[in-house]
């Protein structure tokens, strides 16, 4: 079925989908669909590798965020009165650390569990 519908999508001009379709179909035959449902998901850019080039501190992204402590607070909004300040929340976890953005002002950080890195 996914080649006959793939052969489809050619035959209209469908061309992103057919992609789509061809990785789909590549991860079935290679067993990386999850099982049950045979479902493929996968959401990569380029723009994702280089954040997670970046939340693991891999060259040339090792500096791109600053590492903090936990419970540090922003840095741009920590001098601003406590109405104005902002919070924070988790953007993102992984093991070892997570990824902090202020609700303020958008500054990002890292906090890592072993932070001699």
């Amino acid at each position: 079925m996914v080649e006959t519908l793939g052969r489809e999508f050619v035959r209209r001009g469908m061309n992103i989908h057919a992609a789509k379709l061809r990785l789909y179909y590549l991860a079935l035959r290679r067993g990386l669909a999850t099982p049950g449902k045979m479902e493929v998901d996968v959401h990569w850019s380029e723009a994702l590798v280089i954040e997670w080039f970046k939340l693991l501190r891999m060259t040339p992204y090792e500096k791109a965020y600053p590492v903090r402590p936990a419970q540090s607070h922003c840095i741009r909004c920590r001098d601003k009165p406590t109405n104005e300040g902002g919070g924070f929340q988790t953007e993102r976890t992984f093991p070892g650390g997570w990824k902090v953005r202020c609700s303020n002002c958008g500054e990002a950080w890292l906090v890592l569990e072993n932070s001699n890195r």
